[in-house]
């Protein structure tokens, strides 16, 4: 038997503190699997995509690492991060982390049943609410990487636990990540769930990539929110993911969806 090098860490950490005390009512938005940080220049143009973003999304995030005080120092966000596994040799944690202009308040995170295959680590979820700018409103924030090599039925069962935690949320939402759709069974069965809840897919135009199998695995889904800019960062090179900044706009329709 193989031991992993990876050790499970299912636990959360805040980081940071935010300046606003409401979200809204235009929404800069910023979506990145930063591959663990592990490419040049990664820091130079995580600081450039972040000008400005009220939201930050990001998958295969770390912490113990040279990088650690821009989050725990942050005036401008508040960061949380749920994590999922440490590397035994290096200590470097892994998971998704989002950082808000608004301090969460509510939060929560969730770990996938299943583990990838070779490396026995978790997928993780995390929730996060903050108040918006119309009254009795708050925004539901949900990012997530969603488990990888195993067969359809476990992808399945990680997906409908995602969707578990918009279930009793009324107001508006965001649900973005690397979703790991690279075949159509697994996009049509994420796009029926996001269908029952509502949620409209945002369009953009990308370029596919030979190491994700010339298919899309980042995505964002909203709800109550109107989008008004989308734009995919094809030159950046510093993840083998694009980041990806959106620009969103509440919309006041009296009453809660």
């Amino acid at each position: 038997m193989i031991k992993s090098r990876f050790i499970r860490l299912e636990s959360l950490k805040i980081m940071g503190s935010a300046r606003k005390l409401a979200m809204g009512p235009d929404i800069e938005v910023l979506l990145w699997n930063v591959f663990k940080c592990k490419k040049k220049g990664w820091q130079e143009d995580f600081v450039k995509l972040m000008h400005n973003k009220d939201l930050v999304l990001l998958q295969e995030a770390i912490l113990n690492s040279p990088f650690d005080s821009y989050f725990n120092t942050s005036l401008e966000h508040q960061w949380i991060m749920a994590r999922s596994f440490r590397n035994a040799r290096t200590k470097i944690e892994n998971g998704v982390k989002t950082g808000s202009t608004v301090a969460a308040k509510n939060h929560h995170f969730s770990v996938s049943t299943h583990s990838e295959p070779i490396t026995k680590t978790k997928k993780m979820l995390l929730a996060t609410v903050y108040p918006l700018n119309l009254p009795e409103q708050s925004l539901l924030v949900v990012n997530s990487h969603i488990i990888n090599f195993v067969s359809f039925e476990k992808f399945k069962a990680h997906v409908d636990k995602v969707f578990q935690a918009l279930e009793h949320h009324e107001g508006p939402i965001l649900l973005a990540g690397d979703f790991n759709t690279w075949n159509l069974k697994r996009l049509k069965y994420f796009n029926k769930l996001a269908l029952s809840f509502l949620l409209e897919e945002v369009e953009m135009v990308r370029q596919p990539r030979l190491n994700h199998l010339f298919k899309h695995l980042d995505h964002i889904y909203c709800r109550g929110l109107e989008v008004v800019d989308v734009h995919v960062h094809k030159h950046i090179k510093s993840s083998d993911h694009f980041p990806i900044s959106l620009s969103l706009r509440t919309v006041d329709t009296g009453d809660a969806i």
